[in-house]
């Protein structure tokens, strides 16, 4: 969920002020009223250049330096497009009257069309503050505002004094950027019952984008138990919807429950063709469920796709389990090549040594101990051992003292190796 924002239908109060009937808190003083009169034409025939000459001399003198001449001048270079400027006389406006709420909301306006977002956030939130009437709109476009600059805990804040204020007022798109600010801000669990709200009176496309939200935040949370209860309540309602059953494969996953996964990505499969990492997990849950028959035909096929070390030793593994040693060798014989992967060799030697084929095995662990890797200790290891058994004792011993030079295998390497001295002793 990315906290992006677009203030949609607010109107910005551009007022023009036509001295006919005053409507300011208190008639502003007799030279201030003079200028608004002869600016009031000016204004209505949309002469705005004419009009900000007029303004900008007469804020200058000390008799005419008056809020609403400020705001006046705010409004037509506002009009003319000329932010930068509209913002100074909108910004001079509110330091001569602070309780200007126009002159604030258009500020705040100003600032938002500019990118400057934490600005108008406090524009409007000041905005609001001044106005007797309440309006929730204008809390609403602070926190909006806040939550656009990346400023979540103002945000967050000021989405408080909203939902306190005017708690019958507020609207759905409210509640769903106010997750945003709380997400953002590190109050992911305060935004729980909101998304829950939103699921609840959302339908189609934006309930589904709504659950998927919940699952993530669950996960996120590492409440994998509320997850696992959701994605299958979800499953239970829909269960033709492959996506559910994706997110509670993965859910299981995380939570180390294999089983489970394994049964949600069958359900999975069942809707939805396979990617080649969807397949390789499938083929892999197989394999460690102890069904390496139904992991065979996934591992070839990704196979045929790309020749991968690692996909070849676990369909050599899969023949294994399935008591064919000499389908698994055949396939360890033709991607050995994969860059002399040391998994291939480690596995043609356990299966040769599993079939007695000691020779065999102890080459394929000499092999492996030639590549270098947190293998070798145990590859000499099984090299000395393989080679043991075929009684060649010598290549053993060599083996063996290999092995003994590293600290996990140095004491079961010692121990071998007095055994061969002592049989070398035997045989001389």
């Amino acid at each position: 969920m990315q906290s992006r924002l677009v203030i949609l239908g607010y109107g910005v109060l551009l007022t023009l002020l036509v001295l006919v009937a005053p409507c300011w808190a208190g008639d502003p003083p007799m030279p201030v009223r003079l200028v608004l009169a002869k600016i009031a034409p000016m204004m209505s025939a949309k002469d705005y250049a004419k009009a900000a000459a007029i303004l900008e001399p007469a804020l200058n003198k000390a008799d005419t330096r008056h809020a609403e001449l400020a705001f006046a001048l705010g409004n037509c270079r506002m009009l003319r497009g000329d932010r930068g400027g509209a913002i100074k006389a909108y910004t001079q406006a509110v330091s001569l009257d602070p309780g200007h709420v126009h002159a604030w909301l258009n500020l705040a306006k100003a600032d938002y069309d500019s990118k400057q977002y934490k600005e108008a956030g406090r524009c409007f939130a000041q905005g609001y503050a001044a106005e007797k009437s309440k309006h929730a709109e204008n809390l609403y476009f602070s926190a909006a505002a806040y939550l656009m600059a990346g400023a979540h805990k103002e945000a967050i804040a000021s989405f408080d004094r909203l939902f306190a204020a005017h708690p019958k007022s507020i609207k759905s798109e409210w509640r769903e950027q106010f997750i945003h600010a709380l997400i953002g801000g590190g109050q992911s669990k305060r935004a729980l019952p909101l998304i829950r709200a939103l699921i609840a009176q959302s339908t189609g496309d934006k309930k589904a984008q709504w659950q998927e939200a919940l699952l993530y935040q669950y996960v996120r949370l590492n409440m994998r138990s509320e997850a696992a209860v959701f994605a299958r309540s979800l499953i239970d309602q829909q269960p033709s919807v492959a996506r559910w059953w994706k997110a509670l494969a993965h859910i299981q996953l995380a939570a180390n429950d294999h089983e489970n996964a394994l049964t949600a990505l069958i359900g999975y499969s069942m809707l939805q063709p396979l990617n080649n990492q969807e397949s390789r997990l499938l083929a892999d849950l197989y394999l460690q469920a102890g069904i390496p028959a139904k992991a065979v035909p996934l591992y070839s096929r990704l196979l045929q796709v790309k020749a991968d070390g690692q996909i070849a030793q676990r369909l050599a593994m899969a023949y294994h389990r399935m008591d064919q040693a000499d389908k698994a060798l055949e396939t360890l014989a033709r991607y050995r090549n994969l860059g002399n992967d040391p998994r291939l060799l480690m596995l043609q030697g356990e299966i040769c040594y599993t079939l007695k084929r000691y020779p065999e095995a102890a080459t394929s662990y000499r092999r492996a101990a030639g590549l270098s890797g947190t293998h070798q200790g145990q590859s000499w290891l099984m090299a000395g051992y393989a080679a043991m058994q075929a009684h060649d004792l010598e290549s053993s011993r060599r083996a063996l003292a290999q092995a003994a030079t590293f600290d996990r295998e140095k004491k079961a390497a010692t121990l071998a190796l007095s055994q061969i001295t002592q049989q070398l002793e035997v045989v001389k």
